[in-house]
Protein backbone atom coordinates (compact mmCIF):
# COMPACT_ATOMS: atom_id res chain seq x y z
CA UNK A 1 0.00 0.00 0.00
CA UNK A 2 1.00 3.56 -0.91
CA UNK A 3 0.24 7.26 -1.59
CA UNK A 4 -0.62 8.57 -4.59
CA UNK A 5 -0.77 12.60 -4.93
CA UNK A 6 -2.81 13.35 -8.13
CA UNK A 7 -2.03 16.73 -9.63
CA UNK A 8 -5.09 18.42 -11.24
CA UNK A 9 -3.30 20.22 -14.04
CA UNK A 10 -6.11 22.66 -16.52
CA UNK A 11 -4.91 21.92 -19.67
CA UNK A 12 -7.65 24.72 -21.36
CA UNK A 13 -10.54 26.70 -20.09
CA UNK A 14 -13.27 23.29 -20.09
CA UNK A 15 -10.51 20.36 -19.93
CA UNK A 16 -7.94 18.75 -17.37
CA UNK A 17 -5.14 16.30 -16.90
CA UNK A 18 -4.19 14.45 -14.00
CA UNK A 19 -0.84 13.78 -12.87
CA UNK A 20 -0.06 11.01 -10.37
CA UNK A 21 2.96 10.71 -8.13
CA UNK A 22 3.95 8.06 -5.40
CA UNK A 23 4.67 9.78 -1.97
CA UNK A 24 8.36 8.38 -1.35
CA UNK A 25 8.26 6.93 2.45
CA UNK A 26 8.58 9.40 5.12
CA UNK A 27 7.23 12.09 3.22
CA UNK A 28 3.74 13.62 2.50
CA UNK A 29 1.28 14.54 0.30
CA UNK A 30 1.25 18.22 1.38
CA UNK A 31 5.10 18.16 1.54
CA UNK A 32 4.91 16.30 -1.98
CA UNK A 33 2.71 19.10 -3.47
CA UNK A 34 5.13 21.84 -1.64
CA UNK A 35 7.90 20.19 -3.90
CA UNK A 36 6.25 20.03 -6.69
CA UNK A 37 3.55 22.89 -6.88
CA UNK A 38 4.49 26.79 -7.17
CA UNK A 39 3.40 29.99 -6.86
CA UNK A 40 3.31 33.13 -8.90
CA UNK A 41 1.33 36.57 -7.75
CA UNK A 42 -1.48 36.92 -10.81
CA UNK A 43 -0.69 40.21 -12.52
CA UNK A 44 -3.83 40.91 -13.28
CA UNK A 45 -5.73 41.00 -10.34
CA UNK A 46 -6.87 44.28 -8.28
CA UNK A 47 -9.67 43.47 -5.50
CA UNK A 48 -13.25 43.41 -6.66
CA UNK A 49 -11.83 41.84 -9.80
CA UNK A 50 -12.81 38.17 -9.68
CA UNK A 51 -9.95 36.50 -10.13
CA UNK A 52 -8.02 34.98 -7.64
CA UNK A 53 -4.43 36.51 -6.42
CA UNK A 54 -2.02 33.72 -6.80
CA UNK A 55 -2.15 31.21 -9.65
CA UNK A 56 -0.11 27.55 -8.72
CA UNK A 57 1.46 25.83 -11.18
CA UNK A 58 3.81 22.43 -12.10
CA UNK A 59 5.92 22.21 -14.77
CA UNK A 60 4.43 25.62 -16.35
CA UNK A 61 0.87 24.00 -16.09
CA UNK A 62 -1.57 25.69 -14.09
CA UNK A 63 -2.69 23.59 -10.93
CA UNK A 64 -5.98 23.46 -10.09
CA UNK A 65 -6.08 21.06 -7.27
CA UNK A 66 -4.61 17.78 -5.88
CA UNK A 67 -6.22 14.35 -3.81
CA UNK A 68 -4.23 12.25 -2.19
CA UNK A 69 -4.97 8.50 -2.33
CA UNK A 70 -4.00 5.46 -0.25
CA UNK A 71 -3.74 2.30 -2.71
Amino acid sequence: MKFILTLILLTSSNSFELKPFEVPLGMSCSQLHDKLVYYVKNPNYVPGNGEIWIQSFYNKQPVGGYLCEFK
